[in-house]
């Protein structure tokens, strides 16, 4: 009988958290981010995943991403490149980081600027690997360079607070701008927003 209790209070106590994160402000936060069209300078930039049509048909957003990728970086020449994402749903063959990539090299992209992240199936992963392959990369800490991630508009406030959860003490964003299905991406965002309630990963 006492398991019940604390079941009941872990649920309320989950309720109430993630209450106080959505009423507490966070959706205008998240149109805030998405309306600033963010382009900040990196040393590497994280470009994270998105949905996989098929075997390995990048989705309209993905694909958006990719095109805001390019014109990014071929702008900003020196930093390098980590795509994120793994190969993890029904009828994918390639991971996301390996279409995001060759997508990118046939728009232009040096194959030598790129690092894949090719194992995450989150967010969470998206960062944590990354973090990971910049230090092993570098020989450093990451947060001695200058790190951005590149996302849709919609998405950068939840990425930008996971990418802090995960290690990265600042982090710069480059925003690709999605016009289509806007009431329901922010819709979304305030469904999700529980994943902010997980602890600190460092």
């Amino acid at each position: 009988m006492k398991l019940i209790p604390k079941i009941l209070l872990g649920t309320v106590g989950g309720v109430a958290g993630y209450l106080a994160i959505t009423a507490g402000g966070y959706l205008p936060f998240v149109i805030h981010d998405a309306r600033k069209g963010y382009r900040d300078s990196c040393d590497y930039l994280l470009i994270l995943g998105g949905r996989v049509v098929g075997e390995e048909t990048p989705s309209p957003h993905l694909l958006e991403r990719i095109k805001v990728a390019a014109e990014y970086l071929k702008e900003n020449t020196e930093c390098l490149v980590i795509p994120c994402g793994g190969c993890f749903r029904d009828g994918q063959k390639k991971s996301e980081a390996l279409i995001i990539k060759e997508y990118l090299v046939k728009l232009g992209i040096d194959e030598s600027r790129f690092i894949l992240e090719d194992k995450s199936t989150t967010t969470f992963e998206n960062f944590e690997n990354a973090f990971e392959i910049i230090r092993s990369h570098s020989g450093k800490n990451p947060n001695e360079f200058k790190i951005a991630f590149l996302s849709s508009d919609y998405h950068l406030r939840r990425a930008g607070i996971i990418a802090n959860r995960c290690g990265f003490e600042k982090i710069g964003k480059v925003s690709c701008e999605n016009k289509k299905g806007r009431l329901a991406n922010y819709a979304r965002e305030y469904i999700v927003a529980y994943e902010l309630l997980k602890k600190d990963k460092r």
